[in-house]
């Protein structure tokens, strides 16, 4: 495959150098494997996709949008899981929530602002730490108290009562890229041909650890067989797990268990780019200015963490997840709330969203503990009365305009205009995407 062009103007400038540095590595060692690659195209200190000073952002102006971008309800969902967990935890102080890779700091802002609502005394023991190895200057402006914004690649804490949460990380943590070629396992390394061009070149792996987690699945891949192996769950395992001494680990992402994630329905892998919302044509097109992305192991992350003292208790879907936690009761209460059709509209659409099973609903949810006592899932459901009384937050301007990106034709200046009740324009919600 052809290395494109870096863009032009700031982000050009920045990307350029992520993949000057890649052909500088290539230059002095002959080939890279593609774990190595992808660390420099996303992490690059200048020029990578997440850490350059012209970052992506996560709504609708920019390449990809999360479900913290999508509706304020993801991040007061996670809050009333929180306070269910620092209630079976004796309700201590502090209790702290750790987010990793916090990005911009959505989750953060809408998670301690719906805080405020919950159980007297919840909001007041909360210390929010949100971790990230980017340079949003969004996050560091999260006020303290309640926040403490950390710009680090690890996760330096320790002694932490709490939870722990990420949301869409583990998908952008560097893969290692293999193929099976006449029945043995071959890495894919990245290298440059004779015209200079960045080519994938197949050779013997370059750990062990890629050939041994391939050898759990318990049957022979067929030939052919292209996918990806992130090696570096357990060292993110390891390090929850020692910060960490009593709660809980939620884990929230796209992916499947091994037995799906290696199947023939997904043979040629999982691994995609993403410029604008727009799939990219590959991970060496505009090195640095596109997100590179890979689904997750979910069989890895609960073997993973078992080995360090995170037990499993269970692996949902988003949208199985949200209805738990009351999302149902916030959807049905937002029709009752005062707003325009249009903004009522939006809401409705944006809470859709976190549930809808081929978009963010679809995504997976784990869930691990350490030192709780829990039983199962059932023991971190909120109770009828909690979920009956939730209150229910609205789309703010730091959310993404996905209803106005979806139907660019309702203008909500036109408002007195529309003829029709609430009920038909419930109707335009339902319609086809």
């Amino acid at each position: 495959m052809r290395s494109g062009a870096a863009h032009s103007g700031q982000d050009g400038l920045d990307a350029g150098q992520a993949e000057a540095e890649v052909r500088s590595r290539i230059a002095d060692r002959g080939r890279i494997p593609f774990a190595e690659f992808m660390e420099i195209a996303l992490y690059h200190p200048t020029g990578g996709y997440y850490s350059r000073p012209s970052r992506p952002s996560a709504g609708a102006s920019g390449d990809y949008f999360t479900s913290s971008a999508a509706h304020p309800a993801f991040g007061a969902l996670m809050a009333v899981q929180a306070e269910r967990a620092w209630d079976i935890l004796g309700r201590p102080r502090p209790f702290h929530v750790v987010e990793m890779g916090a990005g911009e700091g959505l989750m953060a802002h809408d998670f301690v602002q719906y805080a405020h609502s919950l159980s007297p005394g919840f909001a007041d023991a909360l210390t929010y730490v949100a971790l990230d190895r980017g340079q949003s200057g969004a996050l560091q402006k999260l006020p303290k108290p309640p926040f403490h914004s950390v710009l680090t690649n690890g996760i330096p804490l320790k002694g932490v009562t709490g939870l722990f949460i990420s949301n869409e990380l583990l998908d952008a943590l560097p893969v290692h890229r293999f193929q099976v070629r006449s029945g043995r396992v071959h890495e894919l390394f990245v290298a440059l041909d004779e015209s200079g061009a960045l080519v994938e070149q197949p050779g013997e792996p370059s750990t062990p650890l890629i050939v041994e987690r391939l050898s759990r699945l318990g049957a022979e891949l067929p030939e052919g067989f292209v996918g990806e192996v992130n090696l570096g769950i357990g060292p993110w395992m390891r390090q929850v797990s020692a910060a960490l001494d009593r709660g809980l680990v939620i884990t929230i992402d796209y992916g499947y268990e091994a037995r799906q994630l290696y199947s023939p329905a997904r043979d040629r892998g999982t691994l995609h780019t993403y410029f604008r919302h727009t799939q990219g044509a590959g991970p060496y097109q505009q090195i640095g200015a596109q997100d590179i992305t890979a689904h997750v192991d979910f069989t890895a992350v609960a073997s993973e963490g078992a080995e360090v003292g995170l037990r499993s208790v269970g692996l949902l879907t988003q949208a199985e997840y949200l209805m738990t936690l009351g999302w149902s009761r916030m959807a049905e209460d937002m029709r009752g709330i005062t707003l325009s059709s249009h903004d009522r509209d939006a809401n409705l659409m944006a809470l859709r969203e976190l549930v809808r099973p081929e978009d963010l609903g679809g995504f997976k949810v784990m869930v691990q503990e350490k030192g709780t006592g829990i039983g199962g899932l059932g023991d971190l459901t909120p109770s009828p009365a909690r979920t009956e009384g939730l209150a229910t937050p609205v789309l703010g301007p730091q959310h993404a305009p996905l209803y106005a990106a979806r139907y660019p034709s309702h203008d909500p200046d036109l408002e007195s205009l529309w003829p029709f009740g609430a009920e038909q324009s419930e109707d335009r919600v339902r319609g086809p995407r």
